[in-house]
């Protein structure tokens, strides 16, 4: 799992946890779920693609309808972690448990082993490390039954010992039956039923009848006027079935601890498997979480940028389907998507306008997305994403005041900014809302100016936003800075969400006031006095934020375009792919096909010339003379001659993958005039012919 490096206070902020509960929803055991509570979002850039790659594979899986054996899982790491705390073996319970679970792990290693190496080589990596348990589960399932008993089959003497038991028992019932018949008890007892008081058999006698029936008293009821007596004549009998029981107990003991004891050889391995189960599952979740919000894979960039398309915020999302009552994939325009981009021709980028929650929106959508990409999740963002790894990633958003420091809004949210400042470097990624906010405007303003300076000059990728008019011209001035806005409708005087890159916010005052009905004299007055100190700058950004809208949409319309010609060309290639697959696993198949005819023709010629040694001299002669042509014909079948020129480079120390085996082994000898080599697979020693070895399955990377 990836080191927490990331800033608590920024996940809480930016509501990560929310979407890890999201995602431990779609895990299929507990195992996955609690592993997606644990998810944290890493800054190892190798270990970010490896995950993303994972959930990317597993995601191409449920896309084409394949089922994910993921049923049977368990979390037993708690099961072998506590033993020997409480229990000395593994009860019957236990067992199943734990057979379930190493079944499971084992119909997952078949599944993802099996899948397409050039499709999903890292699945098929994570199958490869799922242990091999079969006998053991197998072992388990023969000495404990469904019922969570130790089966009668488990060992001989537990069946001999319950054959006996039964035949006891049923001598006592019998006995019992008679002795309850009797004439001279009829009228002692309390009832005929057949009754067990501290594991004797007993007869219900009434009191003042007690000496009606020879036996001991082994309990009485409540009242006294009942006697709970043993007859003297099931007491052998009893005797004997309790030994019997006491024996069966010891039996039942005994496979249970040899049960144990197979499985605490092998504890390592199975925890080994549990850890790689819980991130199989975690990567199903991932995968169904992907495809149930619509998600892609964004490109994983080390350079310190981002670019998110039409990118979506995952919990609107959510929220929106519930108030809709549908999936998240039925939305279309509940949720406005922005398309934001950071670090390529500017490393600042200030969202100014009035507050209407709009550019609190695309901070956290960008954060949030920053981090889910770092946890090796999908995002709900168009294909052609892209998104770095960042190191740290900073947040100030939201009403940060203190009641129990009695801070105010303003000073809580400088001691946050002074702690990003101080933590600020390259490769760090800062979120600012409402900068420079909650003091006078001018002093606002110049402080928020310098804590921009201040963040660009220690290298920090960094998206803020403001009401504050005067920040405008900073972005305009600065390098590396530019201006965006958040669109806003003046007829409904509400965002609209799109986000505008290039473009600063105007503060829509007047507009607003006219459309809630400011009385119109008040609005000529303020319209005059604007005019009067205005130098234009306002309505110069009204005409280019009009012209931006403009040129922003036919730039869509371009995209558009070109996001179609690019998903063509991408269908054609995958097409073009899926031709030369099938053209190569014909040509392969058919490889196969002569391989095997010939294998059969030279099976029958050896057996014919086998049987013509004992013929004239001359047909023997010509029968092996036919022998030597079909075999030089079998070598250069393209399998044979593909393999010979394998065997050729062959050395001491290369791996081969044995076909026996399905593993993978090295080589430890070459007997060339043999056509055999001799093979470490796993800690065994063996010696296979040339044509059981092929090439080793291509490495999918370490975890």
């Amino acid at each position: 799992m990836a080191r927490k490096q990331i800033d608590e206070h920024s996940l809480g902020v930016l509501e990560f946890n929310a979407v890890r509960v999201t995602l431990g929803s779609f895990a299929a055991s507990d195992l996955g779920r609690d592993a997606a509570a644990s998810l944290y979002p890493s800054v190892d850039l190798r270990w970010a693609r490896m995950r993303m790659a994972e959930t990317t594979e597993l995601r191409a899986v449920l896309d084409r309808g394949e089922r994910v054996p993921m049923a049977g899982l368990r979390d037993i790491r708690a099961v072998l972690k506590q033993f020997g705390k409480k229990e000395t073996v593994f009860e019957p319970e236990q067992l199943l448990e734990i057979a379930d679970t190493l079944a499971a792990s084992g119909r997952l290693r078949v599944f993802l082993m099996n899948l397409e190496p050039s499709e999903s080589r890292h699945l098929c990596a994570m199958g490869e490390r799922l242990g091999e348990f079969t006998a053991l589960v197998d072992e388990i399932g023969r000495c404990v039954g469904g019922d969570k008993r130790v089966r009668d089959s488990a060992s001989e003497k537990l069946k001999e010992i319950r054959r006996t038991i039964g035949l006891l028992s049923e001598k006592i019932h019998q006995r019992f039956a008679e002795i309850v018949a009797s004439a001279q008890l009829r009228r002692a007892l309390e009832n005929d039923k057949f009754l067990m008081r501290h594991g004797r058999p007993v007869v219900a006698v009434k009191a003042n009848y007690r000496h009606a029936l020879r036996g001991t008293v082994l309990d009485r009821s409540n009242t006294g006027a009942t006697l709970y007596v043993e007859p003297d004549e099931l007491v052998e009998m009893s005797n004997e079935l309790e030994d019997a029981l006491f024996e069966e107990k010891k039996e039942v003991g005994r496979i249970l601890w040899h049960l144990t004891k197979l499985v605490l050889d092998q504890q390592e391995a199975i925890l080994d498997s549990v850890r790689m189960l819980a991130l199989v599952d975690l990567t199903y979740a991932k995968a169904r979480f992907s495809v149930a919000y619509a998600m892609t894979a964004p490109e994983i960039r080390s350079d310190g940028a981002l670019h998110l398309r039409q990118a979506r915020h995952p919990l609107l999302l959510q929220w929106a389907a519930r108030q809709k009552g549908c999936d998240v994939r039925e939305l279309t325009d509940e949720v406005v998507p922005i398309d934001v981009r950071l670090g390529d021709d500017f490393d600042l980028l200030l969202v100014t306008g009035p507050n209407t929650g709009g550019k609190t929106v695309v901070l956290k959508t960008i954060g949030l997305l920053a981090l889910m990409a770092q946890s090796g999740m999908h995002i709900p963002a168009r294909a052609g994403s892209s998104l770095s790894v960042f190191r740290q990633v900073y947040a100030d958003i939201g009403d940060e005041q203190s009641i129990q420091q009695s801070l105010s809004t303003f000073s809580a949210h400088m001691r946050q900014v002074v702690k990003i400042l101080t933590g600020t470097n390259e490769g760090t990624l800062v979120l600012l809302d409402e900068l420079g906010a909650g003091t006078d405007p001018i002093e606002g303003a110049v402080l928020a100016t310098s804590v921009l300076d201040g963040l660009m000059k220690k290298g920090g990728k960094v998206v803020a936003t403001s009401h504050l008019g005067q920040l405008k011209t900073y972005a305009y001035t600065t390098p590396r800075a530019e201006n965006a806005s958040v669109q806003f409708d003046s007829e409904t005087l509400r965002p609209t969400y799109h986000l505008l890159i290039g473009t600063p916010g105007s503060s829509n005052a007047l507009v607003i006031a006219k459309r809630l009905g400011m009385p119109k004299a008040v609005l000529e007055q303020a319209e005059t006095q604007l005019d009067q100190e205005s130098d234009g700058t306002s309505e110069l950004i009204n005409q280019v934020q009009a012209t931006r809208e403009d040129a922003e949409r036919k730039r869509a319309e371009a995209q558009g375009v070109l996001d179609e010609t690019h998903e063509a060309r991408k269908r054609v290639r995958e097409r073009l792919n899926r031709v030369r697959e099938q053209e190569r696993r014909l040509r392969q198949q058919a490889d196969h096909e002569i391989e095997r005819s010939m294998r059969a023709v030279r099976d029958l010629v050896d057996r014919f010339t086998a049987e013509m040694q004992n013929a004239p001299q001359v047909w023997g002669a010509k029968a092996s003379e036919l022998a030597a042509r079909v075999a030089e014909r079998a070598a250069e079948t393209p399998l044979a001659v593909r393999q010979a020129q394998f065997i050729e480079t062959l050395r001491r120390g290369d791996s081969v993958f044995v076909l026996p085996f399905r593993r993978e082994g090295v080589v430890d000898r070459i007997h060339r005039n043999r056509k055999t080599l001799v093979v470490f697979v796993g800690n065994k020693q063996i010696e296979v012919p040339f044509e059981d070895v092929g090439r080793p399955e291509p490495q999918a990377g370490k975890y």
